[in-house]
């Protein structure tokens, strides 16, 4: 058995000896052509010649009828005489070199003796030449037959040398690729046959072996790849191989998972996809960059950028959600879109698994539950109103002296009037947001200006209660897209809640820091914290506190307007530790200035 590189030599040899072998055929052809337009050249000029030796005695002749009449004399003759031997000697050498049997050398030789022994006599003279010309023209008409036939004979040697050149070299062509084609059988075949071994080994299938006995390279490989295959499948019977199996096990579960799931690396390349998230988002599972091509793909990839962008298991990532209505034939559906960021067991980001929850129904419900509570709200704020308008009423003495206990219980009633009326403003916002009835109005905003506006609203109730307040952010930190009424209302729930949780003598920093694409907000407080179990629903409506309130309703506003805006929210606490909690909005794009000279 012929090994590889063998074959490879061998197909090699047969190539060159074809291209020799065609080369010297080829060259061996063009010099015969060569020699044959050479003859043809050779009987070409000796026609010519001796045509040209005709005319100069046809002169001759003209001269001497011109003698007769006394128009011309015997030098003109002889001088015209000199230059028909010239042409009769070059032409008895051309005629030589075509045909020795045509003597014009004889002829030559009879008119030198001519041109010596002149005769005097005019009508000699012209019977003389007459005598001389048929002789010469009885040579030519011979010569001319005889280059006629020697030429068509030349003609059809040249087109049969060149039918066969091109015969063969045809031939040839043919040849080499037979010898190709015979090669690349012979080459490629067990290169793709050992590749495909491969290919089924690294599927899984380590029963594969590679058949090749020739101790080349190819050979090398292929008992390399055999031993290869014998040690995995000796080592799936190991406890590494049992891991590989958990590894499988735990791929065939994501796999049959009824809601789509999307794993990602730290770049947002897909990675794996579950048949159900390959029905939501069409293309093919091998589509690295499918998220890119996918209507609400970009959705996606903003909460994977985000939780790989805060490199930390927060709120945000592993429990806030976000409604990703997506199309699935003729039927609309909604999506609760959970993006966790996904580390190995020494805690490095690996990438995140996003997962779609299908909540088309309930998200129904939620608006109605929306629409709901907004129109119930509304219909409420009049008799709070009249509520709160009596107690202050009540609790200025407008309706007379009241008691100490009375005016206790009448102040404490108002207090939670107003707190009930704050509460029912921010479910009413909520409900617009989420109806769609609350239009965000994006413009460029400056985060240093937000932040100290957010400080400034809440100075006077920070020194009563002795909290320090510092801003922490650079004054060129990059200008944000985002709506500013919303800004305020999410700088202010959040100032809010962190003065709320803080003890006398706590700090609360406020500030922001630029993040890729993104600014990144925080407000951190020197509170008690917050429980591990609180967490993953701190973002939700009428989330409970450890003192019996409902201040989880200004929190899930805030949540709404961030991720109305473009941005991710997230919290990170611990007893003992205070809390921090972070938003991002997109940066806004640079606007190229114009000097007022370059303007007009």
């Amino acid at each position: 058995m012929l090994s590889l590189y063998q074959r490879l030599i061998l197909g090699c040899v047969l190539l060159i000896a074809l291209v020799t072998t065609v080369s010297l055929l080829v060259r061996t052809s063009f010099v015969r052509l060569a020699m044959l337009d050479g003859q043809v050249h050779v009987a070409e000029t000796a026609v010519a010649s001796l045509a040209s030796a005709q005319a100069a005695m046809a002169h001759e002749e003209l001269i001497a009828a011109r003698i007769a009449t006394g128009s011309s004399t015997f030098a003109d003759f002889r001088a015209q005489g000199q230059r028909t031997q010239i042409l009769l000697q070059a032409a008895a050498a051309d005629v030589h070199a075509f045909d020795a049997s045509v003597r014009a050398d004889k002829l030559a030789a009879q008119h030198a003796r001519f041109l010596q022994h002149l005769p005097q006599n005019p009508s000699e003279l012209a019977q003389t030449l007459e005598m001389l010309h048929v002789e010469l023209s009885s040579d030519l008409d011979v010569l001319s037959t005889r280059r006629y036939a020697a030429v068509a004979s030349l003609r059809g040697q040249q087109d049969a040398l060149r039918a066969r050149l091109i015969a063969a070299c045809g031939l040839s062509i043919a040849a080499a690729t037979v010898i190709s084609g015979i090669m690349l059988v012979l080459v490629v075949m067990p290169l793709r046959h050992t590749a495909r071994v491969a290919r089924r080994i690294g599927q899984g299938d380590l029963h594969q072996r590679v058949e090749w006995r020739s101790k080349d390279d190819l050979g090398t490989i292929a008992t390399e790849l055999n031993r290869l295959a014998i040690r995995l499948r000796d080592l799936r019977e190991t406890e590494s191989g049992r891991r590989q199996m958990e590894f499988q096990l735990i791929d065939a579960v994501v796999r049959s998972i009824f809601e789509p799931v999307i794993v990602t690396d730290s770049k947002g390349q897909v990675l794996k996809l579950n048949q159900a998230a390959v029905e939501v988002l069409g293309g093919s599972s091998e589509d690295r960059m499918i998220l890119t091509s996918t209507p609400g793909g970009d959705k996606i990839l903003n909460a994977i950028r985000a939780a790989v962008s805060m490199q930390r298991a927060t709120t945000a990532e592993e429990g806030a959600a976000a409604l990703l209505p997506m199309r699935i034939g003729q039927a609309e559906r909604s999506f609760r879109l959970r993006t966790t960021p996904m580390r190995d067991s020494e805690g490095k980001l690996l990438g995140a698994v996003t997962l779609l929850e299908d909540v088309t129904e309930i998200a129904e419900v939620d608006r109605f539950k929306s629409r709901f509570l907004s129109v119930a709200s509304q219909k409420l704020r009049d008799p709070l109103r009249r509520l709160r308008l009596s107690l202050y009423a009540l609790t200025q003495g407008h309706s007379g002296e009241l008691r100490p206990l009375q005016a206790e219980l009448a102040n404490s009633a108002a207090s939670e009037a107003e707190h009930l009326d704050d509460l029912m403003l921010d479910l009413i916002e909520v409900a617009e947001l989420e109806t769609g009835r609350r239009q965000l109005k994006i413009e460029k905003i400056r985060p240093i200006d937000a932040l100290r506006d957010a400080l400034n609203r809440f100075r006077d109730d920070a020194r009563d209660r002795n909290i320090d307040l510092e801003l922490v952010a650079f004054e060129d930190i990059a200008w944000v897209q985002a709506d500013r009424r919303a800004m305020r209302t999410i700088l202010d729930n959040l100032v809010t809640n962190a003065l709320r949780y803080t003890p006398e003598g706590g700090h609360i920093r406020v500030g922001a820091s630029e993040q890729q694409e993104r600014v990144q907000f925080f407000v951190h407080d020197s509170g008690r914290g917050i429980e591990a179990e609180r967490l993953p629903t701190i973002f939700g409506r009428f989330t409970g506190d450890p003192t019996g309130g409902t201040s989880g309703l200004g929190l899930a506003l805030v949540r709404r307007l961030v991720e109305s805006q473009g941005g991710q929210v997230s919290v990170e606490s611990r007893l003992g530790s205070g809390t921090t909690f972070r938003f991002t909005l997109p940066i806004a794009a640079a606007e190229p200035e114009r000097h007022p000279v370059e303007a007009g």
